[in-house]
């Protein structure tokens, strides 16, 4: 049958992709020069531990940096910074001791931040002369802006403990102006109240005074005064209980027109009792609901954060803030409690209603201060998620509502990544090229240019990559890792796609160079790919020199580790085998490939050797010595796990296709079938099945063969080359059509959709529309069949945009068209049709020109011109 034949070439040319795309062993660099991804994991894991730090939960946000520290690649600056804001997030948490060992072990300047944590810890371990040190060693317009109000209460805590209470009121006072957010203006006024309890030791004489002035102003707002630092000086003295009640006692008869003094006393009590403690937890949820500023309740928001330890705790925090939330009347700060749950959810890795309430904030109060911390939420949902296209969305958005500076350059690094681990590469490349030139510099210039160009690379921009490598060899920035680094992906993607000889020539230019600055191991490894595109240009006899003046410098040592020896000398002598063989000397190149198994048993080249002589033979027609050596090396008990072992049953069963007997098909069957139940997880798995479809529709087993393509297409709905199985399936159902209607229809319903099918290949859709035509010609409907082969011509080969798409294959199935378009305005008698549809091929060089030119010249027309 005509067809028959023609419907098993999409799976043998499908065959033979595959079989290259099975790469043979090479000495490859570290897993570093395919993606030197560092900068978007770090910069996202600090944002998400501040964030937590801000949040009030000071304990994961230490957990968050210490695990951050943990990152060997981390950027020594970033290391410096984050170390600070551990020893900040410990200090928040109470743990004076680890805080300072943290501040010990800081390697960085001891610049000002140092100075200002070191000063923190100083005064809350009452070592205020040390405190003092610590201010006069530094300068506040040292420090950024979110730091300066920090300056101000350490000089204010300072003054506090020596007794200078007027100056320390001003300068708690100052402090708050300088706090760049309400949350942190509320943290001053925790600290002052935390100041006042450290400092509430008194005497029995001075408490007895105290005491006095209470009573004596009881009712007055210095009264209230006096009960708040009376209950600090119990407290000091340990009597945390009879303080507490003092302080209860006072809000018990306090007038409502005294709301702010019920904050005062609230949060006291609050702060005596304990963050974990029900009277402490219970005092903050009164305060947060019913406190009269929004600083105060900014303030208990906060503590009830920090008290929510666990995530139970954290739960029902949660559930605390609904209520508030939801409540009839809008809470004062209703922005910061939606906010609080949004991070509260995130820090228990409780994605969908942490992104939920960043979302709502963002929605219902589009111009809140928030929003920076509601689009970080986001932002680290995005990312935990390996949402990147979102990821890189939320990026550009909080990149434009705060300033320029690290965090603006750090957001630019991390868009780039999220561009490029989304598989955006034409923006990533654009991204990184952006972060190289903003300031304040946030990775190194080796790192942006190299994803650049890898970016470059993946979004099929060669010359652009080649370009930006060329422009940068001679930027200070540029370490010789990274650039040598990126030579090799640009010179192996040159080569797998099709560019050897340009591939050739560039690695030729470097070595030529001296390569400067390239580490000894890459430069070996330059010199083996330098050889393998030699042999790939079928330059066998120069692959055969460089293969041996590399070998010749592998037996001189050098610093090379002793598996990357073996590596490229057992690959090294693999190449000089094939370049044996291809120059016709067998005897030397079977003789290299029995002593590189012999040598090198185990590695990868001594196994992959097996296919490279078995491929020899086959190219000679030696398929019975071919067999015999694949099914030699998959018998071979060490390499039954090899990874080339599928690849042998694979070639050894489409040895027995090319033999062609009934026998040799079933036998390359039961083969196949080895393979998939033997190495079920491996990817020749699929293309095994599509290939035993192939050989029962040559045994005429077509019922069987639909089988297991419809398996195909039912199991492997994903794969990259499902759409061969629906071909296929369509082939067999037609192949079945003579006696059934419904297959012959399948069949064509299949080929049109094919046609169709936007996302599909160009050439198998031009295959599709050629046996779509086809079908409908041999149905007898030869106007309908016109028409379907003129929509693969004008459609593939006449729309300029899709024929440079086209492949060799899909030229071949366009002309298949044009000649049964030719001949169905033969047959209808309309020749001056069919000459225009013949000289099409000519015209376009396409296969079958000769057939064309022998049908123009029997219609007498000149073949090879127009008519």
């Amino acid at each position: 049958m005509k067809l028959a034949r023609l419907l098993l070439l999409s799976l043998s040319l499908a065959a033979a992709r595959l079989t290259a795309q099975v790469a043979g062993p090479s000495p490859l660099v570290p897993d570093q020069a395919t993606a030197q991804l560092v900068p978007g994991g770090w910069i996202v894991a600090e944002g998400r531990a501040n964030a937590a730090l801000q949040a009030g939960f000071p304990a994961t946000a230490a957990a968050g940096f210490r695990e951050l520290l943990r990152d060997p690649a981390l950027p020594a600056e970033t290391k410096q910074r984050v170390t600070l804001a551990l020893v900040t997030a410990l200090l928040d948490a109470g743990e004076l001791g680890p805080a300072e060992s943290t501040l010990q072990g800081y390697d960085g300047p001891r610049n000002t931040a140092y100075q200002l944590r070191a000063g923190l810890i100083a005064v809350t371990g009452r070592r205020t002369a040390a405190a003092k040190a610590a201010l006069a060693a530094g300068k506040a317009d040292d420090l950024p802006a979110a730091d300066r109000g920090w300056w101000l209460f350490l000089q204010a805590s300072v003054a506090d403990a020596e007794g200078e209470i007027v100056p320390a009121n001003n300068l708690y006072d100052q402090a708050g102006r300088a706090a760049v957010s309400d949350l942190q203006r509320a943290r001053f006024v925790l600290g002052q109240e935390q100041s006042r309890l450290r400092l509430g030791r008194a005497n029995e004489a001075q408490l007895a005074t105290l005491r006095g002035n209470m009573e004596r102003f009881q009712g007055q707002r210095t009264g209230y005064t006096y009960v708040r630092t009376y209950a600090a000086a119990l407290a000091g003295l340990g009597r945390a209980a009879e303080a507490q009640a003092v302080l209860q006692r006072q809000l018990s008869v306090l007038p409502p027109t005294e709301r702010d003094a019920a904050d005062q006393l609230g949060l006291m009590l609050g702060l005596i009792a304990g963050e974990g403690s029900v009277a402490g937890h219970q005092a903050f949820r009164q305060l947060l609901r019913d406190g009269q500023r929004p600083d105060t309740q900014r303030l208990a928001l906060q503590l009830l954060a920090r008290g929510a330890k666990t995530p139970a705790e954290r739960l029902q925090l949660r559930r605390d803030l609904s209520d508030l939330i939801s409540a009839p009347t809008q809470h004062p700060i209703i922005e910061d409690l939606i906010l609080a749950r949004g991070r509260a959810a995130l820090v228990d890795q409780d994605y969908a209603p942490a992104e939920e309430d960043a979302r709502a904030l963002l929605e219902r109060y589009p111009g809140s201060p928030l929003k920076p911390e509601a689009l970080g939420v986001r932002l680290a949902v995005a990312w935990d998620l390996k949402r990147y296209r979102s990821a890189a969305d939320v990026a550009v958005q909080l990149r434009a509502v705060i300033p320029e500076g690290r965090e603006h350059a750090e957001l630019g690094v991390l868009l780039a990544e999220a561009f490029f681990r989304s598989e955006d590469y034409k923006n990533a490349a654009d991204a990184y090229a952006a972060a190289l030139h903003e300031l304040p510099a946030v990775e190194k210039a080796g790192t942006l240019i190299f994803q650049r160009v890898l970016s470059d690379i993946r979004a099929d921009q060669l010359d652009a990559a080649a370009k930006q490598l060329d422009e940068s060899s001679t930027l200070a920035g540029f370490d010789a890792l990274s650039r040598w680094q990126a030579e090799w992906n640009l010179i192996k993607e040159m080569q797998a796609r099709g560019q050897a000889a340009a591939a050739q020539a560039r690695v030729e230019r470097l070595l030529a160079g001296g390569a400067q600055g390239v580490p000894e191991e890459l430069r070996i490894r330059l010199m083996w790919l330098r050889a393998k595109l030699s042999f790939d240009n079928s330059q066998p006899d120069t692959a055969l020199r460089q293969a041996d003046e590399l070998l010749a410098l592998l037996q001189k040592g050098g610093p090379l580790e002793e598996a990357l020896r073996v590596n490229v000398t057992s690959t090294a002598q693999l190449l000089k085998a094939q370049a044996l063989l291809a120059l016709g000397r067998d005897t030397e190149g079977v003789a290299l490939l029995d002593q590189l198994r012999a040598d090198y048993r185990t590695t990868a080249a001594a196994q992959y050797s097996y296919l490279v002589q078995a491929g020899h033979l086959t190219q000679r027609g030696d398929m019975a010595g071919a067999q015999r050596v694949l099914i030699s090396f998959v018998d071979t008990p060490e390499y039954r796990q090899s990874e080339y072992a599928p690849l042998a049953l694979y070639e050894a069963a489409l040895n027995l296709e090319r033999q062609g007997l009934d026998r040799q098909l079933e036998e390359a069957n039961k083969l196949l079938e080895t393979l998939i139940k033997t190495y079920p997880r491996d990817e020749l798995v699929f293309y095994a099945r599509l290939k035993q479809g192939d050989l029962l529709r040559k045994l005429n087993f077509f019922p069987q063969a639909r089988q297991v393509y419809e398996d195909l297409i039912n199991n492997y709905s994903l794969h990259p080359d499902v759409l061969l199985a629906q071909l296929a399936l369509a082939d067999s159902l037609f192949a079945q059509g003579a006696n059934s209607v419904v297959n012959y229809e399948s069949a064509a319903a299949i080929f049109e959709r094919l046609r169709d099918l936007p996302s599909a290949p160009v050439d198998l859709r031009a295959e599709a529309g050629y046996k779509w035509g086809y079908a409908l010609a041999k149905r007898t409907q030869p106007a309908k069949a016109q028409t379907v082969f003129w929509s693969v011509v004008d459609a593939f080969l006449l729309d300029p945009a899709q024929a440079a798409k086209l492949g060799a294959k899909g030229r071949y199935w366009v002309s298949r068209a044009l000649l049964e378009l030719g001949q169905i305005h033969e047959d209808a008698g309309r020749l001056d049709e069919a000459q225009r549809a013949y000289q099409l091929i000519v015209d376009h060089k396409l296969a079958g020109a000769a057939q064309a030119q022998a049908k123009l010249a029997r219609f007498g027309a000149a073949g090879g011109t127009k008519p």
